[in-house]
């Protein structure tokens, strides 16, 4: 009897069927998407699991931010890989970690619905967060979009590498902190 595949296992982990070049392409052009919708709603992303609303954010701002952060999650698990498998190719990290975005298509789709009020005055009376709702709702749906986009790394890492256990999660973890650190850098360098 054969046995019957669980598509909703594919929402966490779509490296299963997808991976390299094939995951590559569909993640950029999710990636691409992603920050230009974001850009709208003044939202960035602005490091490997960073997402923040700024002021006066435009397309190419957002494209250029969004690059740095995937170059830098790339290049981090590449040298995670490195040292945790023997076997692997760089292909599979580059498209796994690119397509492991999409939750962040959501963000940028819900963004331009998102209304803030002011720095100065968020900066006088922080509870004033609460008379928006929309910032609410948009940091509610964030969490779990987060923990979705997390993930989806994880299991990227650990397909494209074949790692397991502790040596997997550790270094996965150092990765995240690696490509933050980075990302965070490259961005005020550059901008």
């Amino acid at each position: 009897m054969k046995k019957r595949t669980n598509n909703w296992s594919l929402i966490w982990n779509p490296f299963t069927r997808i991976a390299g070049w094939q995951a590559f392409g569909v993640g950029i052009v999710i990636v691409i998407i992603s920050a230009v919708l974001a850009s709208y709603g003044n939202l960035v992303f602005d490091g490997a699991v960073d997402a923040h609303f700024g002021s006066n954010v435009g397309v190419a701002k957002s494209l250029i931010i969004t690059g740095i952060s995937l170059f830098s999650v790339v290049l981090a698990m590449y040298v995670v890989g490195i040292i945790i498998s023997k076997n692997f190719r760089f292909v599979d990290i580059l498209g796994t970690m690119t397509l492991a975005r999409a939750p962040y298509l959501l963000l940028a789709v819900l963004a331009p619905f998102a209304t803030f009020p002011d720095v100065e005055q968020m900066l006088q009376n922080p509870m004033i967060v609460l008379e928006y709702p929309s910032i609410i709702i948009f940091g509610l749906i964030s969490l779990p979009v987060l923990i979705w986009f997390i993930a989806l790394m994880y299991n990227g890492l650990k397909i494209s590498t074949g790692a397991k256990g502790m040596k997997l999660t550790v270094g996965f973890i150092i990765g995240v902190v690696v490509a933050e650190i980075t990302s965070k850098l490259f961005i005020h360098l550059i901008l």
